[in-house]
């Protein structure tokens, strides 16, 4: 006939007891289970037996000879809270999860088959060593923001009725995505500016013309990110996107992570135009008020409310370029831009807001023949330096000295 269990401890621990019996052969079995379960397990006991339980501290007692207990009756009881324990576990199912993690923000979501009133979301503090409260909130859901990039992360969630630690969770955000402005560019090369990147971070920076990949033609580092590509064709669009690639240690291995890319950035190269014969030092000027005819594009350019004229120049200006005249070579459509070069190694950008006549230049169209004058500026008479007028040659100006060395239109 088989013996059962003759000895019997219950210990409590926080929010959790656990269960000592010893056989007959003096072999000590323990079975933990939550406070609730000890609750649903008693009442069990003594609903349905005169079983007795004795406290760790108290003198053990046999189940045989405990008062109107059997050992059928015990068997029944240990089945009882046996069942109630597995069940219990069954249920611990709670699971956390992260998602939509960028450089900034993350989701951070969680779910059981328990229902709870209300959560407690606690973030560790890695510098003073603790957790560190962030929300009490009745949902499942939060979303995490102001993050910083390449940063790991460590959440916990925990009962707010009871503090009884739900789960833990860690992550790592990632790098930010680089910015690409361009800051200059001509007939044969692009100026690139790459911003928002991770202080000692590298920037890899990619280039491609339309209908062909991308390819690699730069390494940068975080503390000089300007770049200048050269070689490039005239009249010909070029897209540029770049990543972050920052190395660091993680569980004491080194590990490599790459930002995504940026958002591509188009720049188109100018067209370089051909230059005369002659110097072009001489740089005239035309008052912008003799344009009358009202239906004209020259005249809706001078008078538009995007024009303004320059302080200290006097020049009637858009978007930053200078008005000017050239021969027909250069192009007939007003409005259209042009970064001319001086031998000084200044450039100014400059707009088409009239045309020369073909009856006062050369051959080709490229220069005025009367002065010898590539460009012509339209001016606001009453804002003229005192010497333009007295000269009539705004070569003489620091800005504009110097012969013409190159011009370029925007394609």
């Amino acid at each position: 006939m088989r013996k059962f269990d003759n000895e019997v401890k219950l210990c409590y621990k926080p929010n959790r007891y656990k269960l000592v019996t010893k056989n007959y052969k003096g072999v000590n079995t323990i079975r933990h289970f939550k406070i609730k379960v000890v609750s649903v397990a008693l009442a069990a006991l003594f609903c349905f037996s005169g079983a007795a339980i004795a406290y760790a501290e108290e003198p053990t007692n046999s189940y045989a000879n405990a008062p109107g207990g059997t050992a059928a009756e015990v068997q029944s009881e240990f089945d009882i809270i046996s069942s109630i324990e597995n069940a219990e576990q069954e249920k611990n199912d709670f699971s956390i999860k992260v998602s939509n993690v960028n450089a900034t923000n993350a989701v951070l979501s969680w779910s059981s088959s328990d229902l709870y009133i209300s959560y407690r979301i606690c973030r560790f503090n890695i510098i003073q060593n603790k957790w560190e409260d962030v929300i009490y909130t009745p949902n499942t859901e939060l979303k995490l923001t102001d993050l910083k990039e390449n940063t790991n992360y460590k959440y916990c969630i925990i009962n707010a009725a009871t503090d009884e630690l739900l789960g833990v969770t860690e992550f790592t955000t990632a790098l930010n995505k680089p910015t690409i402005e361009i800051s200059e560019r001509n007939g044969n090369s692009v100026e690139l500016e790459v911003s928002n990147v991770q202080k000692g971070a590298k920037v890899e920076l990619y280039r491609k013309k339309k209908g062909k990949k991308y390819k690699k033609i730069a390494t940068l580092s975080s503390d000089d990110t300007s770049y200048t590509d050269k070689k490039l064709k005239g009249a010909t669009t070029y897209y540029y996107k770049a990543k972050t690639v920052a190395t660091g240690k993680e569980d004491g291995q080194t590990v490599t992570k790459n930002s995504g890319y940026s958002k591509a950035t188009k720049a188109k190269t100018l067209k370089k135009m051909g230059l005369p014969s002659v110097s072009g030092r001489t740089k005239t000027y035309a008052i912008y008020t003799a344009v009358t005819l009202k239906s004209s594009p020259q005249y809706k350019l001078l008078r538009s409310k995007k024009c303004y004229t320059d302080k200290k120049t006097g020049i009637r200006m858009v978007d930053g370029c200078y008005c000017v005249a050239l021969g027909s070579y250069y192009g007939t459509k007003i409005g259209t831009k042009y970064k001319i070069t001086f031998s000084t190694g200044k450039e100014i950008n400059v707009i088409l807001c009239d045309q020369k006549a073909d009856r006062h230049t050369d051959s080709k169209h490229q220069y005025a023949v009367n002065n010898s004058d590539i460009i012509e500026f339209y001016v606001e008479k009453s804002k003229m330096p005192r010497k333009i007028r007295n000269l009539g040659n705004y070569g003489v100006l620091d800005e504009f000295k110097g012969s013409v060395v190159s011009i370029e239109k925007y394609v």
